[in-house]
């Protein structure tokens, strides 16, 4: 202890005398420089790390469970703005579509087909069921990011500019 005291004392002397001669930058500069290394704390056993995963995933699951989401979260493209832009024949619509999370295209084609699957309208939000009349993005290679995206037929607008924002 008397050893740690004396380095400390000597340390503060040294900076006293240099802050007499030098300016700030420097001064801050030397400071990092010759700082006493402090111990730091080392590394947490397996144990401990594995206590605290429990302890985070216990209040992720506590939290998940006093706050409900919202009820659009059931909505694959949650942030999605979608914009019928144009339909040249009834079987085809270009689309503008815009999700932050996950990609935008600016005229992207759009063709009739039928749900393979259940999902959710991304220009109403109303519930689609398999075998309902659906547009989806034109599958090309790379697949779209959106490809899973559908349109209800009933809900596809019957002329250009349609908008919906359904999500917020």
């Amino acid at each position: 202890m008397t050893y740690v005291l004396g380095r400390v004392k000597a340390w503060n002397n040294a900076m006293t005398a240099f802050s007499k001669r030098a300016d700030p930058w420097s001064q801050t500069v030397h400071q990092l420089e010759t700082a006493p290394v402090e111990t730091g704390r080392s590394a947490p056993s397996q144990k401990t790390a594995r206590a605290e995963s429990a302890f985070l995933e216990r209040l992720t699951r506590d939290w998940n469970r006093t706050h409900p989401r919202e009820s659009h979260d059931r909505l694959p493209f949650p942030q999605a703005i979608v914009r019928v832009i144009e339909r040249p024949s009834s079987a085809t619509a270009l689309v503008y579509w815009s999700d932050p999370g996950t990609c935008h295209y600016g005229y992207q084609g759009w063709r009739a087909t039928t749900a393979s699957a259940d999902g959710v309208c991304s220009l109403s939000g109303m519930p689609v069921h398999r075998g309902d009349q659906v547009y989806r993005p034109s599958q090309r290679d790379p697949k779209p990011q959106n490809a899973s995206a559908m349109i209800l037929a009933a809900a596809m607008p019957k002329t250009e500019q349609a908008e919906a924002d359904v999500h917020g």
